[in-house]
């Protein structure tokens, strides 16, 4: 770090507006090592930091964490993304859990229907990255973990892949996760990772360009949530539109499921999209070779002037041989 000339005599005289304002960079605002340096009282310090606040009309802000002008409540991204959909079709996706160079029935059914079916909008409702590699569960064994670097590859890839399909028009959108938090989260928790906070890359969304990012989507202000998770148990879908007081889409548990509930209000529907991923994986081994009651496929909401009709379930029937159910259809993925 390069001392003012006029460090620790006269240093007010000679040391120069830009020449402080270099420091206070250096430091990342930190009163206490500015004045350390220049042989001087915090007090100065901060004198010195007003004065050439006042005469340049800009503030220099401390990004300590301790400073009340650290950004530390300022989230990544929102809580809430809104979407509004008059007339057509919304396509939910969610828990791909990609493996490179594998698209499950469910995966290559949602491109296909997509295309198909034109939808307003796609969410991404989270976990289309695993992130084993980087997971605070212990690995199994010698079992072989995918780099993170490959998975972000290919997850970006298939995340094109959706958007191309949607088409001109096609809004997308996406939910955070907890498989998904593992990359930034790591990071950010590892030891001096302030240092590198702000660098490109360093976040999840800094990979994948045209999802933003929020924890919810709502859908036509009381019409529908959709968020990656919330109530657990085999009622979670029911237990979340009983609570929330609308309709509400999850992913997360993989069962895939509709709960209709009606009240003086009308009718409303919790959903449990299910999985884009085959549900006896690699990416799963963790369930120990244990049967599970999970279903592959996704989830699709029409609106009729604003308002939610009954969701329907996109769901694969035969895996081997890529053919999968929406309405009265078999389709062949």
């Amino acid at each position: 770090m390069t001392k003012p000339t006029g460090a620790g005599r006269d240093w007010k005289a000679r040391c120069t507006s830009e020449e402080f304002k270099d420091l206070w960079d250096q430091t990342r605002g930190s009163a206490a090592e500015i004045a350390r340096i220049l042989k001087t009282s915090e007090r100065a310090i901060h004198a010195r930091r007003r004065s050439i606040e006042n005469r340049e009309g800009r503030p220099l802000l401390s990004r300590q964490p301790n400073s009340p002008d650290y950004p530390s409540l300022a989230p990544e991204f929102p809580d809430w993304q809104t979407l509004e959909i008059k007339n057509g079709l919304l396509v939910c996706i969610s828990d791909g859990h990609f493996v490179p160079h594998i698209k499950s029935t469910a995966h290559r059914a949602a491109l296909k229907l997509i295309a198909e079916l034109k939808p307003k909008a796609i969410i991404d409702m989270g976990d289309m990255a695993d992130f084993a590699s980087i997971s605070r569960h212990h690995r199994i064994g010698w079992d072989k973990q995918l780099p993170v670097r490959e998975e972000i590859s290919w997850w970006r890839d298939c995340m094109d892949e959706f958007r191309e399909a949607g088409g001109k028009g096609c809004k997308t959108l996406k939910c955070q996760s907890n498989h998904e938090q593992r990359f930034s989260g790591h990071l950010s928790n590892a030891a001096n990772a302030m240092a590198y906070e702000g660098v490109r890359g360093f976040s999840l969304s800094d990979h994948l360009e045209g999802w933003p990012l929020s924890w919810a989507v709502r859908v036509n202000d009381d019409q529908l949530e959709v968020t990656h998770r919330w109530k657990s148990a085999i009622h979670a879908p029911w237990l979340n539109t009983m609570n929330a007081g609308i309709s509400y889409a999850t992913g997360h548990l993989h069962s895939q499921k509709i709960y209709p509930l009606t009240d003086l209000r009308g009718d409303r529907w919790g959903v449990d999209v299910g999985t884009l991923s085959t549900i006896y994986g690699p990416h799963f081994r963790y369930m120990e070779a244990k049967p599970r009651s999970w279903r592959s496929g996704f989830a699709v909401f029409r609106f009729v002037d604003y308002k939610l009709r009954q969701p329907q379930l996109v769901r694969v029937v035969d895996e081997k041989k890529g053919i999968v159910e929406y309405l009265d259809r078999d389709i062949a993925a």
